[in-house]
């Protein structure tokens, strides 16, 4: 793609791999950036069979074949899931002295929609079967129970309890789902209202069957969630209603919420440094200018309180002690005036046109907000090709060649 030859920012992939009905694998490499007029993009650069194994080098090749859309030096992060191949393919990649990234080690949460095996089909069901549950109860009850093992007003109960945990989410799944809207921003504030709904649900139901259940979903969740990657927190304080001093708060409550000990501080201090070096290497190509202004925080609804919080010695958060210890380094930037200064976010606030109209302010910034909120949360974009691709290559076409519905 040509527009890609004079595109002066980043640009992240995603990618999955799919076998057809027929047992033929492909593989899809999809781009996502925020072009120049600050609307968020996706593409197929690579949807192909692949005849040879499945295995870490096969699927790194097919991803860095990228170098023919002139991505090769702006590759800003790879988003894949969690299988042994594709870790591997992680490892070939970091080895290629041809691809430069620009962050990498970024953790991918895998969410499949409409799995038989995943939790959303579970909450689809319950949210279908609650609604009837009157009829579904005396249908059972009178032609299938034996040995007396009826449906009862506690089965619903209990039901319902998992219904209302697992719509978090569901809720959580649709946002991370976005293909044209940023998202990447959103993941830690959606996983603390996940982990807020377990601990409701734990306090307003004691019984035994409730509590393992919850307690399994927690041990499971922390298994993936008890660090963040830093980019999802990096993301965060890109928001204007969020910054360093709303991202410990939110974090502080996290690990109160999940009783967990974590050392947020360094966490967070760790993270600004990450988005520092960003900045000095952004810097050398972009001129910042000074800025000013004031902000809310009610668009975050029942989060906002804790967005707003000070630390228990009234000295507020990290945020204000970390920017004025490092103003010498980040002032020139732009870094240190966006962390100090409050701005009004209202409730239809949109992340990439407020930086947009806050470009000329924070050029540096700016870029990296560009940069950083094209990185999808998901890797849905893929699969939905591969959706495509799967009604291409149905029961009455399955003669068609791989050449024939290969997506370039």
């Amino acid at each position: 793609m040509e527009m890609f030859r004079t595109y002066d920012g980043r640009v992240s992939l995603t990618s999955d791999t799919w076998t057809s009905t027929y047992g033929e694998p492909f593989v899809c490499v999809t781009a996502h950036w925020i072009d120049d007029d600050w609307l968020l993009q996706k593409r197929i650069i690579c949807f192909e069979a692949m005849e040879e194994a499945h295995n870490g080098f096969n699927i790194k090749s097919r991803i860095v074949s990228c170098k023919n859309f002139h991505l090769v030096d702006k590759i800003f992060s790879i988003s894949l899931d969690n299988a042994t191949a594709n870790t591997s393919a992680m490892q070939f990649l970091k080895e290629d002295p041809s691809i430069k990234l620009v962050l990498d080690g970024l953790r991918k949460k895998v969410i499949a929609l409409d799995t038989p095996t995943r939790w959303n089909s579970t909450y689809k069901l319950l949210h279908d079967a609650i609604a009837y549950r009157d009829v579904l109860t005396d249908m059972y009850n009178e032609s299938w129970a034996t040995d007396g093992q009826f449906i009862t007003k506690d089965h619903w109960s209990l039901a319902k309890i998992v219904h209302d945990v697992l719509e978090t989410f569901d809720n959580a799944t649709h946002i991370f789902s976005y293909v044209y809207e940023p998202n990447i921003h959103t993941v830690i504030l959606e996983c603390i209202k996940i982990i807020c709904t377990i601990k409701q649900t734990s306090l307003a139901n004691p019984g035994a069957a409730v509590k393992r259940l919850l307690d399994n979903t927690k041990v499971k969740w922390c298994a993936y969630f008890t660090e963040f990657p830093p980019i999802y927190a990096i993301a965060a304080i890109l928001d204007p209603g969020v910054k360093l001093e709303g991202l410990t708060n939110l974090l502080t409550f996290y690990y109160q919420q999940l009783d967990v000990q974590f050392d947020v501080p360094y966490y967070v201090n760790n993270c600004k440094r990450i988005l520092e070096r960003l900045c000095e290497d952004y810097g050398a190509v972009i001129q910042p200018q000074p800025v000013g202004s004031s902000m809310g925080a009610s668009r975050f609804g029942i989060l906002g309180p804790v967005l707003k919080k000070s630390r228990p010695d009234g000295s507020g958060s990290s945020s204000s002690s970390s920017s004025s210890s490092s103003s010498s380094s980040s002032s020139n930037i732009g870094i240190g005036e966006y962390l100090t200064y409050r701005f009004e976010t209202e409730e239809n606030f949109h992340i990439i046109q407020w930086w947009k109209n806050h470009s000329s302010k924070f050029p540096i910034l700016a870029r990296i907000a560009k940069d950083i909120l094209a990185i999808p949360a998901s890797r849905i974009a893929s699969e939905s090709a591969f959706s495509t691709g799967r009604r291409v290559l149905d029961e009455k076409r399955s003669r068609l060649s791989s050449e024939s519905i290969e997506m370039c």
